[in-house]
């Protein structure tokens, strides 16, 4: 009976030790953790997510560590079949001209993808979407929407002239005449609070202001901004800085009434500063806050939701903090080694599998001592 209870305790003790030992011993850095959560929401068709914008973002983390192909010990083999998604990203465009539904958005994340693997456009296509981009263009300035539009915005200004990028026809590459009219364009739009809005006659926003910034900035100079010091202080305007807010502190929020800082808010804000003084930022405090919304229930990153206390990463969220961390040279904090705080399959089998064959030796060991 003596026997038998030591035999238990240690049986025991030999679990509770294989407990402690195996998240520990599958313990991942958080770029892997990052990358396993791309592949989560890799789909059939070699896209990523549900939008043509996380299939842009997902291929643009994996092309920059080179994750095309992952092998690991007990672990399914993860990897992007370049040619197939190369593929499928054609189609898609041309599926979009053919219907004759152009969606410059939807566009311009495919061309964005097609450019992160290096594939080369095909010619005829390529055509087709220079003579649609060319039909967008504004006599006053700036591009709209669709060649039927006549009223330019900011936002379709912004992709549309990173599109003549994606297909090799930079508007750099135009007569100075046409660059200075579309910044011109862009500089129509300012407002008195220092942002810009979506046109002449709208208010100021964070993600038409950083357009505003981004599209002027490489048309000219940010000094050409109609008052970049009071832009600057509207992007500092949506700053937390308050150590008792902690789930805020040092993100930006995304409009004046918002109570919670998004991760593509504070990218807007934090590149746009950048641009304009980079001294105006607090990087320790906002590379704290980014890392802090990495979610290891999954890998990815989320951002903070009143309505659910359970955090959901999104591709989108995960490439806005991989891009802050980016403009930071803060990657490498991306390499600290750390394990998945749930129990997860894989700790199951391990400590189930050596309970098994332990029990096992321990009866046989008691069977023999019987006879």
């Amino acid at each position: 009976m003596k026997y038998k209870l030591r035999s238990l305790t240690f049986l025991a003790l030999i679990i509770t030790l294989l407990l402690g030992i195996a998240p520990v011993a599958s313990a991942k850095t958080r770029q892997l953790h990052l990358i396993d959560f791309l592949y989560e929401n890799h789909n059939n068709d070699e896209s990523f997510g549900i939008l043509t914008q996380d299939t842009a973002n997902a291929i643009e983390i994996i092309d920059f560590y080179g994750a095309y192909l992952i092998e690991g010990f007990l672990q399914e083999i993860k990897k992007v079949n370049i040619q197939n998604l190369a593929d499928y990203l054609e189609d898609e465009i041309t599926s979009m001209f053919n219907d004759g539904v152009i969606d410059i958005y939807d566009l311009f994340y495919l061309l964005s993808t097609l450019d992160s693997l290096g594939t080369t456009l095909d010619l005829n296509l390529h055509d087709k979407i220079y003579e649609y981009i060319n039909e967008t263009v504004q006599i006053t300035g700036g591009f709209s929407p669709t060649n039927t539009s006549t009223s330019a915005n900011m936002i379709s200004t912004f992709f549309i002239y990173n599109i003549f990028t994606l297909i090799d026809e930079p508007i750099k590459n135009q007569p100075v005449e046409n660059q200075t009219l579309h910044k011109n364009w862009v500089l129509s739009c300012n407002n008195t609070d220092g942002g810009y809005g979506g046109n002449q006659t709208l208010s100021s926003t964070l993600l038409t202001t950083y357009y505003a910034i981004y599209l002027v900035d490489d048309l000219g100079d940010f000094n050409d901004l109609a008052n970049h010091t009071s832009t600057l202080n509207y992007l500092k305007s949506f700053y937390i800085n308050n150590p008792d807010n902690l789930v805020n502190y040092g993100g930006y929020l995304p409009d004046a009434f918002a109570e919670n800082s998004l991760l593509s808010s504070t990218y807007f804000c934090v590149e746009g500063i950048r641009i304009i003084d980079s001294n105006e930022l607090n990087k320790i405090k906002t590379v704290n806050w980014v890392l802090n919304h990495q979610n290891f229930l999954d890998g990815g990153f989320s951002d903070h939701n009143e309505e659910n206390d359970q955090k959901i990463s999104s591709i989108s969220a995960s490439y806005y903090a991989f891009e802050i961390l980016k403009v930071f040279n803060s990657l490498d904090l991306l390499n600290e080694e750390i394990f998945m705080v749930e129990f997860n399959f894989l700790t199951l089998i391990i400590v189930t599998s050596i309970s098994g064959i332990i029990i096992a030796a321990i009866y046989l060991i008691w069977r023999k001592r019987r006879i």
